[in-house]
C-alpha cells in the first residue's frame, strides 16, 4: 500500500484536513464496493502532528491520535491541506511542519498540496524553480512571498513528478482522484469519481475565479472609477472621460489603477464585462446574444474569444456547466 501522511494543520477548517483523509478512504472503498470486495487498498492514510497533543481546527473539531512527525518515517505521499483564511497566521501557526516537509521531500516523499497548503511547501523551498498552483484568491500573496516559484493560478492540478499542487479548498477531491489514477489505476480513479460524484475532468480554476470586484485597496478615486465602469458596462466611456469624472488626468488614473489593481482601466473594464457575463449566464435565462449585448459586445466571435480567455469555456458551455436553476411559482 501507498502510505499517505495527511498533515494535521492547526487552525484550519476541519474539512481541509479530515476531508482529504476521508476522501482517500472513500476512493479506495469505491473499488471494493463496485468491483472487487477483496481488493487491497491503494492508500494507507494517517494523520501527522508535530507534537503529542490534539490538533484544534477553527470550527471546534479536534483531531487526535495522529503520528508525530519524528515517528512518521518517510511516507510515500505527504498531503499538505489548505491553511486558515488568514494565510500568514496559518503559516506561523504551522511553521513547525516546514523542516519536516523539507526533510520528507529530500528523502523521496511525493509532496502534494491542497489549496493554500502550497504556502507551506513554498516555505520549505520544495517549490523553488517549479510551476505550482494554489487558490486563486491567494495568488497575489503567493507571488509576492515566493518570487522563485512560477504560479499558474488558473490550473487545478500541476504534477511535477515529486511535487503535486492543487487549487481551491475542495479541490482535494480532484486531487484524491488524481492520486488514485497515478498511484492506483485510471480505472480505480474513474470508479471513485463516479461513486463519489466528483467531476474528475475539472482541471481549471478559471470558471470559479475572479467573480468579485477587487475592492480591498484604499484609493477612493479608483473606487469611484470602478463604480463608473461597472454602472455602464454596455457603454464605452473613454479613459479621458473616466479620468475627468474623478478629477485627474488619464495618465494619473492609469498609474493609480496599476498601483491599486495591477491593471489598466481598459483591462478592468474588459474583466468587469466578463464577470458580469458570467453572472448573467449563471443566473438568467437570457440568450447568449442578449448577454453579449448587455456587457458591451456586438461581435459574437469577439465576445466568445474574450469570454473563453477568462473563463476557460465558451459562453454556452459555461452556462451548461454553471447555470443555477431557479424555481418559480405560478
Amino acid at each position: 500500500m501507498t502510505s499517505v501522511a495527511v498533515l494535521a494543520l492547526a487552525g484550519c477548517a476541519s474539512i481541509n484536513v479530515a476531508g482529504v483523509f476521508d476522501a482517500l478512504r472513500k476512493a479506495d472503498s469505491a473499488w471494493r464496493f463496485a468491483v472487487d470486495r477483496n481488493a487491497i487498498p491503494v492508500f494507507e492514510p494517517f494523520f501527522v502532528t508535530t507534537d503529542s497533543g490534539p490538533v484544534r481546527c477553527q470550527d471546534g473539531v479536534v483531531i487526535s491520535g495522529g503520528v508525530q512527525a519524528a515517528d512518521a518515517g518517510t511516507p510515500d505521499i505527504v498531503v499538505i491541506p489548505g491553511l486558515e483564511d488568514d494565510v500568514s497566521t496559518g503559516i506561523r501557526r504551522n511553521a513547525a511542519f516546514v523542516p519536516w516537509i523539507k526533510r520528507w521531500a529530500s528523502s523521496g516523499s511525493c509532496i502534494t498540496t491542497s489549496c493554500t497548503g502550497a504556502f507551506l511547501a513554498a516555505e520549505a523551498g520544495v517549490l523553488n524553480g517549479r510551476t505550482a498552483t494554489t487558490h486563486w484568491v491567494a495568488a497575489d500573496l503567493f507571488e509576492a512571498r515566493y518570487p522563485d516559484v512560477t504560479l499558474a493560478q488558473e490550473e487545478m492540478i500541476i504534477d511535477s513528478g515529486d511535487v503535486i499542487t492543487s487549487g481551491g479548498a475542495t479541490t482535494f477531491l480532484n486531487l484524491v482522484i488524481y492520486l488514485m489514477e497515478r498511484f492506483g489505476s485510471r480505472e480505480r480513479g474513474q470508479m471513485a469519481a463516479r461513486l463519489m460524484l466528483i467531476d474528475g475532468d475539472r482541471m481549471s480554476q478559471l470558471p470559479y475565479s475572479g467573480l468579485g470586484s477587487p475592492r480591498t485597496h484604499t484609493d477612493n478615486a479608483v473606487h469611484h472609477a470602478q463604480t463608473a465602469i461597472e454602472s455602464d458596462l454596455s457603454g464605452e466611456i473613454g479613459v479621458n472621460a473616466l479620468a475627468a469624472r474623478v478629477g485627474m488626468s488619464s495618465r494619473t488614473l492609469a498609474r493609480r489603477f496599476q498601483q491599486a489593481l495591477g491593471e489598466t482601466p481598459a483591462e478592468y473594464r474588459r474583466n468587469a464585462r466578463m464577470k458580469e457575463a458570467r453572472r448573467l449566464l449563471e443566473l438568467s435565462g437570457e440568450p447568449v446574444l442578449e448577454v453579449m449585448s448587455q456587457v458591451g459586445y456586438s461581435d459574437p466571435a469577439a465576445f466568445g474569444r474574450a469570454f473563453k480567455r477568462q473563463a476557460g469555456l465558451s459562453p454556452s458551455s459555461y452556462r451548461r456547466k454553471h447555470r443555477t436553476s431557479v424555481k418559480t411559482e405560478g
